[in-house]
C-alpha cells in the first residue's frame, strides 16, 4: 500500500522523534511509499539530551525499514539560530523538492516554537510546486487544530511503541508514558468506526 497513493514524500522533523512519534505507524503501514525524513536539528536549545546520542537513537528507530531514508541537517545547531531564507536555501541545495509528491510538516497550531518555525518553512519550500501539503499531529499540537484524515495504525501500534523505546533519552518525558501514547492515538469518532488506534493528519492543500 501507498500513503495516499504517493511514491515519495518528504517529512520535516524539527527534532529527533517528532516525525517518528507523529506518524511512524503510517510509515510502517504504507511500505510502498518512500519516506525521506529530514531531521532539522539534534534537539532544542534548553534540552540537556540534545546531541549525537539523540541522532543515533533516531537512526536506530528506522534502521531496518526499507522505505525510510533518515537524514540530518548537520549545518544547523539550533532551529532558532537560522533564518527562514537560509534554511530554505539549505534544504533546496540538498534535496530535489520536485521529486516529492507531498510534504509532511508539524502544525503551526503547536506550542513548541521550533515546530511552528519548521511548519512555516515547509509551506515556503513548496510555494511553487505541485506538492500536497499535510500536517502531522505532534504531542504539542493545540486542541483547536482539527485533523481531516486518520490512518488506522491498530495493526502497527505495538511495533511503533516498541521502536519508540529507542529514544532512551526521552522516555522520561510525559508524552512517552503509556497513558499519553494511548491518548495520542485515540479519537472518539474513529473508535465508533472500529478504528482503535489512529494517527491524525490535516491535508492543507492537494493537487489532483
Amino acid at each position: 500500500m501507498k500513503f495516499l497513493g504517493y511514491d515519495k514524500v518528504i517529512c520535516l522533523s524539527p527534532h529527533p522523534d517528532d516525525v517518528e512519534y507523529g506518524m511512524l505507524g503510517s510509515i510502517l503501514k504504507f511500505k510502498n511509499t518512500i519516506f525521506d525524513i529530514i531531521t532539522t536539528s539534534v534537539g532544542g536549545n534548553f534540552d540537556s539530551s540534545t546531541g549525537s546520542t539523540r541522532k543515533k537513537e533516531c537512526l536506530n528507530v528506522v534502521k531496518s525499514l526499507s522505505n525510510v531514508n533518515s537524514y540530518f541537517l548537520d549545518e544547523v545547531d539550533y532551529i532558532k539560530n537560522i533564518t527562514e531564507d537560509n534554511f530554505i536555501q539549505l534544504v533546496e541545495s540538498k534535496y530535489d523538492m520536485k521529486t516529492y509528491d507531498a510534504i509532511l510538516i508539524p502544525p503551526e497550531e503547536d506550542t513548541h516554537q521550533d515546530h511552528k518555525k519548521i511548519s512555516v518553512i515547509g509551506k515556503s519550500l513548496t510555494r511553487k510546486l505541485k506538492c500536497t501539503m499535510i500536517d502531522y499531529k505532534t504531542p504539542h499540537t493545540l486542541d483547536h487544530w482539527i485533523p481531516n484524515m486518520f490512518v488506522d495504525v491498530s495493526n502497527h501500534f505495538d511495533e511503533k511503541v516498541k521502536r519508540l523505546q529507542e529514544f532512551k533519552t526521552q522516555l522520561h518525558q510525559p508524552y512517552f508514558h503509556d497513558e499519553s501514547l494511548n491518548h495520542f492515538h485515540s479519537d472518539y469518532q474513529c473508535c465508533m468506526r472500529g478504528l482503535v488506534q489512529v494517527e491524525s493528519f490535516r491535508i492543507i492543500r492537494s493537487y489532483l
